[in-house]
């Protein structure tokens, strides 16, 4: 992957997860879950981008993330002869739900053109994700399953108020059920992810305590577990609740026909992949060279049953006394993947050669009543790209509080 395209997609990540209501909400699927309501993305991501952590990653001051991803989408909307405002889908709204089936809906826009906007979809994204987006009314809609006649939650306006967006779960499943509401907003410098979901059964409280109760894996003493991000699931969480989150997120991924425990983890050393890329691009450009590859080093264990490898993998290695399936992906990276009766295990660069990151981040952070989390230590990428130590962070955890589940998330 190159540096460009890296750096792309970790800001259209950070612009999707970084809210007057209007006709987004009547694409709400009928039986959804979980929601996140944006009404106005210019907005949050200028809120953001006023933050002390916005200013470093973005603007041409700090990192100048926001230069490169326009500069590249620029050259692109240039070869097609459109301009920027012909691309205009990150410019109102945005609406993300999943259901108790683990189903995602993605809703942005009004866009002026939907021929415009889809053409310049179909230059980065890949055909079987093209085959979920259609445009309705001139919104661009991103589902499995059909949209609208989901009823708007009672409070979500008022929760809404003075807050850049919204968020809302409702689970139903047979006898357990949850509700909660939440709230993006701006705070103490930090952008700030908060929501409260209650549990509105006798069934679902028991299966909060049981949750608050259970041995939580041993994260940490993975020994291969290092870098600067981090992400978890130690303990099994209720079933509905993993079907609308992690079942979700697996979809997205394309990992399917498996028994997944819900209980997981995955680190990956970002900033020294950055180093690398950015030593490679320098080189190639004394050598008159192209662009080399440099993979992130990343490590990650699923915990489940039914494992099988990948209809994909033609070659396979043998490190140390274990058997790897080797994934070979169209820019030539390999993925060693390691099949187990109760877990699959996956690593970016041979498991012989992998050496974890420093851990100091994830140990600072974690503690083992989160029962989810995901710590991103931006300080890393920072120094690499301006050559200047800056504590910054993103952390997202989740934790059983009495019978509630409570979600915090920060930016800062």
């Amino acid at each position: 992957m190159s540096l460009r395209k890296l750096l792309s997609f970790f800001l259209l990540t950070v612009l999707l997860l970084t809210v007057s209501f209007a006709d987004a909400l009547k694409f709400l699927p009928k039986d959804y879950s979980m929601l996140v309501y944006v009404p106005d993305l210019p907005k949050a991501y200028d809120a953001f981008k006023a933050l002390p952590i916005g200013q470093t990653l973005l603007a041409d001051t700090g990192i100048g993330l926001e230069s490169l991803v326009l500069g590249v989408l620029e050259q692109q909307l240039l070869s097609m002869k459109y301009t920027l405002s012909d691309f205009d889908l990150f410019t109102k709204e945005m609406l993300v739900t999943t259901d108790k089936q683990g189903n995602i809906t993605v809703v942005l826009g009004p866009v002026k053109n939907t021929t415009k906007v889809r053409k310049v979809l179909e230059s980065f994204l890949e055909q079987e994700t093209l085959k979920k987006v259609k445009f309705v009314e001139n919104y661009f809609v991103y589902s499995d399953v059909q949209v609208g006649g989901g009823k708007v939650p009672a409070n979500l306006s008022s929760t809404l108020k003075g807050n850049l967006g919204v968020t809302y779960t409702n689970i139903v499943d047979k006898d357990i059920a949850f509700e909660g509401y939440g709230y993006i907003r701006v705070e103490n410098n930090a952008l700030v992810l908060y929501q409260k979901i209650d549990a509105k059964t006798q069934a679902a409280k028991n299966a909060l305590k049981t949750l608050q109760n259970t041995k939580p894996v041993d994260v940490l003493g993975d020994k291969n577990v290092g870098g600067d991000l981090l992400i978890f699931v130690n303990r099994q969480i209720p079933e509905a609740l993993r079907k609308s989150t992690l079942d979700a997120l697996l979809s997205v991924a394309n990992i399917t026909n498996v028994n997944i425990s819900g209980v997981m983890y995955a680190s990956a050393d970002i900033g020294s992949a950055v180093s690398s890329l950015l030593s490679a691009d320098s080189q190639s450009q004394t050598s008159n060279q192209s662009n080399q590859n440099v993979s992130v080093s990343s490590y990650s264990v699923v915990f489940g049953s039914g494992f099988k490898m990948p209809e994909e993998v033609k070659k396979y290695v043998t490190i140390g006394s274990e058997k790897y399936g080797v994934l070979t992906a169209e820019n030539g990276i390999d993925t060693y993947i390691l099949i187990k009766s109760d877990r699959m295990i996956s690593y970016t660069t041979a498991p012989n050669k992998y050496k974890p990151g420093d851990r100091t981040f994830f140990t600072a952070n974690y503690d083992p009543k989160y029962f989810m989390g995901v710590f991103i230590n931006f300080e890393p990428l920072i120094n690499t790209m301006l050559g200047k130590k800056v504590k910054s962070a993103a952390t997202f955890v989740a934790y059983v509080e009495g019978d509630s589940i409570i979600q915090k998330g920060t930016v800062k």
